[in-house]
């Protein structure tokens, strides 16, 4: 299947409300990309250009597209972050805090290109400016949802689906920025971390993940050092780094067509939140109908925090309920 990234919002530091930043993902059968591509092909015919953004279009045409690509057995995963609440200070404490968990781990490894790999990530971590670490987190947070919910869905319907990941992200430029350098370095060890805490789930019955057994360690292959510093056992455990590093590609969206869908997914969470929609609570149970649903019961949109925590106002929680009420079952009945 096709991974397709992109983001709405500058991340950048801001004393203004509802300072939405939004990261969205899009996953889809790779058989299934042509049937976007028309979704979209009608939108330029209207509106002119390589690709359409939100801001371009009349909100029933929006509507309309989104309708169109809920059909498609695709699965739209978001994560924001009201900038607003956040000071530089509390970011500072929370990006420094995370810099010294990676530190954690120095001493328990036995070969000095582990150790200086972890400083280098803890420097890495450390050097990011505002905006750049707190795109950081999000983009993290999505990945792993992606991880933890698109193989629960498809192995119940398509598991064929999930004998690639291909990873498709909104490049910056012609060649990768620094930060995407950070960003893609940083990655598989973040998750790992990520997982260690929030594992991912598969079904024992009622699902085939055969195809999905490529990305298991190879025996002997297995993290020795989880069991033996930490007593986790891990026998035929996920390849995280195989998963995110086999297929992982910057591309142009004026030429990606599911990174467009990406994009109309994170502008469309973004202005709901910020409540731009005329039709809020359609805009919501639209975006809804392309969320992959949750676990538990939590909003299919993901709140993220960058240490400072806040209430979600009434009238977003309503929104974020009605997104669930329509959002993909992960569960077959």
């Amino acid at each position: 299947m096709f991974v397709f990234v992109d983001e709405s919002g500058t991340f950048t530091e801001s004393q203004n409300p509802d300072s939405w930043c939004v990261v969205a993902a899009y996953t889809l059968p790779e058989n299934q990309v042509p049937h976007a591509t028309r979704v979209l092909k009608r939108l330029r015919a209207k509106y002119g250009g390589d690709e359409t953004k939100l801001a371009q279009m009349r909100e029933g045409d929006y509507f309309e597209a989104l309708n169109k690509l809920a059909a498609l057995p695709g699965l739209g995963f978001a994560v924001a972050c009201d900038v607003s609440l956040h000071s530089r200070e509390a970011v500072e404490v929370h990006q420094y805090a995370q810099a010294d968990k990676v530190l954690q781990h120095l001493g328990k490894m036995h070969y000095e290109t582990g150790r200086q790999g972890l400083q280098k990530m803890a420097d890495d971590l450390r050097a990011l400016p505002f905006q750049l670490y707190a795109q950081l987190i999000l983009q993290v947070l999505l990945f792993a949802e992606v991880l933890r919910r698109a193989p629960l869905y498809y192995a119940q319907r398509r598991p064929q689906t999930l004998a690639h990941l291909r990873w498709r992200l909104d490049r910056k430029d012609t060649t990768p920025t620094e930060y995407e350098d950070v960003f893609h370095r940083l990655l598989p060890g973040l998750l790992q971390s990520i997982s260690l805490r929030n594992p991912m789930v598969f079904l024992s019955e009622g699902a085939d993940y055969s195809y999905f057994k490529r990305f298991d360690f190879d025996e002997g292959q297995q993290p020795e050092y989880l069991e033996r510093e930490y007593g986790i056992k891990v026998k035929d455990g996920a390849n995280i780094g195989k998963m995110v590093n086999e297929d992982f590609e910057l591309v142009d969206s004026a030429t990606a067509d599911g990174v467009q869908v990406a994009d109309l997914l994170a502008s469309g969470v973004r202005r709901l939140l910020r409540g731009g929609f005329a039709k809020q609570e359609v805009a919501s149970r639209l975006l809804g109908a392309n969320m992959a649903g949750t676990i538990f019961r939590v909003p299919p949109v993901t709140l993220a925090t960058l240490g400072s925590k806040a209430t979600v106002s009434e009238r977003n929680a309503m929104l974020l309920k009605a997104m669930s009420g329509r959002s993909k079952k992960l569960l077959l009945s």
